[in-house]
């Protein structure tokens, strides 16, 4: 049965110790293009945590056909409220909008 995955089911759990769901280990198992959104203000993933995902799917034997990541710029110091694209949903929109152009859809 396919479920939707979000990157909630990667970035949210980041502990293998308390969850099942790491995320360098499930992203490579994705058979469907990825769009990875960063915004510049998130203060709950960290920098560097898309950059591991990244690294994961495109490992030997992954079956993700294609990653992007977008990082969208944003002044604003780091908060929840940058993990939710608040006050960037212009940029988010526009980048996820571009992505399903570059993919035909």
């Amino acid at each position: 049965m396919e479920t939707p995955v979000t990157p909630q089911h990667f970035l949210t759990y980041r502990d293998e110790q308390t969850s099942a769901a790491d995320g360098t280990y499930w992203i490579p198992r994705i058979p469907r293009p990825i769009l990875m959104l960063r915004d510049e203000a998130d203060g709950v993933v960290l920098p560097f945590e898309p950059h591991m995902l990244l690294s994961a799917a495109h490992a030997e034997g992954s079956l993700v056909p294609s990653i992007k990541y977008v990082l969208l710029p944003n002044q604003r110091p780091p908060s929840k409220e940058g993990h939710i694209f608040a006050d960037n949903t212009k940029a988010l929109i526009d980048a996820v909008a571009a992505w399903l152009v570059e993919q035909q859809l």
